[in-house]
């Protein structure tokens, strides 16, 4: 059974499948925020960000079409993105569950003015710990939080990348005639 669905399923597939996944994860997201009026927080820009590196990477190894090695190299970084931007997914998701008592104090500025004002790592720190306006649900895809869908789908592209990373000479018989 394994063996047929390796052979159809190649990592070829599934980074293309992953490519195609996360660039309408980023379109969608622009989508909402110029014609459904989401405006996106600092970590929502962080999720696109991370999004966007996937679909870069995924279609490097979709273009390369490498082996073994070039395939696992592929996969580790693009399972390492997707983890990362499932953990600061999830954070959001934290955020969002706070009540509003609880919540972080808004940062004040707007990112392209805080960029400016303070040193990259202060920035990079600032944007991805998540501010007041990260805790409010602000729209919904499905009906659950951008957030959480966000991080379901970083999730299952870390699960299309430990596929990818599975050698497929463990399930493929080889017929020596």
């Amino acid at each position: 059974m394994f063996s047929s669905l390796f052979k159809f399923i190649t990592p070829r597939l599934t980074f293309g499948l992953i490519f195609l996944f996360s660039a309408a994860s980023v379109t969608f997201a622009i989508y909402a925020q110029l014609f459904q009026g989401a405006e996106p927080c600092p970590l929502c820009i962080a999720q696109r960000v991370f999004y966007a590196i996937i679909a870069f990477f995924a279609f490097c190894a979709l273009i390369n079409n490498c082996k073994s090695w070039g395939n696992l190299i592929y996969a580790i970084i693009i399972l390492a993105v997707a983890l990362f931007g499932a953990k600061i997914a999830h954070h959001h998701v934290w955020l969002q569950s706070l009540p509003p008592d609880q919540w972080p104090a808004s940062c004040g500025m707007p990112l392209e003015v805080l960029y400016k004002k303070i040193p990259l790592s202060g920035f990079i720190k600032t944007v991805l710990t998540g501010t007041a306006e990260c805790a409010a649900i602000d729209w919904k895809v499905f009906g659950f939080s951008g957030p959480l869908v966000s991080m379901y789908g970083y999730l299952l592209v870390a699960v299309g990348a430990i596929y990818a990373l599975i050698p497929r000479r463990l399930f493929i018989k080889q017929r020596y005639y």
